[in-house]
């Protein structure tokens, strides 16, 4: 074997050697999008949960949302923090489908949770309270999604169950 021969071999099996290189790497980017895409499914699920829960340990907050009478300060202010919680929580699942972190389906399950916080004259009174305190596109999508949809009832079919 001359030279010249080994070093077309010795090319070959470089070229061998990135390539296999590449795959690797290919495959190892793909897994770690993977992992992140499961890390993130497992925070909105553990935000989700947290915000139902609080329902559990304080029902009246359904109550408050929808009762006629003015509620007081206090039931006022558990209602604007739990409403910032579960926004913030939707704020978060909008930024990662807005990065590709999530899929559309997925952001459209956690997105009508909106319509559920928002879903009462009183729950849109302190969104407008607080959606400052938002990112502003994802404030001005929120808006958009609310804006010619009437309040729900669920609080009064809840109430109306035997």
């Amino acid at each position: 074997m001359t030279l010249e021969q080994a070093a077309l071999i010795a090319q070959i099996i470089g070229v061998v050697v990135v390539a296999a290189t590449l795959i690797y790497l290919a495959l190892q980017v793909h897994q770690g999008a993977q992992q992140m895409r499961s890390e993130s499914r497992q925070a909105q699920l553990t935000y989700d949960q947290t915000g139902v829960y609080k329902f559990v340990d304080f029902p009246e907050l359904g109550r408050i949302f929808s009762q006629t009478e003015t509620p007081s300060f206090e039931e006022k202010t558990k209602l604007f923090f739990w409403m910032i919680g579960q926004m913030r929580a939707r704020e978060y699942e909008w930024l990662q489908y807005q990065n590709g972190a999530i899929t559309k389906e997925s952001w459209e399950t956690y997105q009508g949770v909106i319509y559920f916080v928002l879903g009462t004259p009183r729950g849109r009174a302190l969104w407008q309270l607080c959606r400052g305190y938002f990112n502003a596109g994802f404030a001005d999508m929120v808006d958009g999604m609310v804006r010619d949809v009437p309040p729900i009832d669920l609080w009064d079919q809840l109430q109306a169950v035997e």
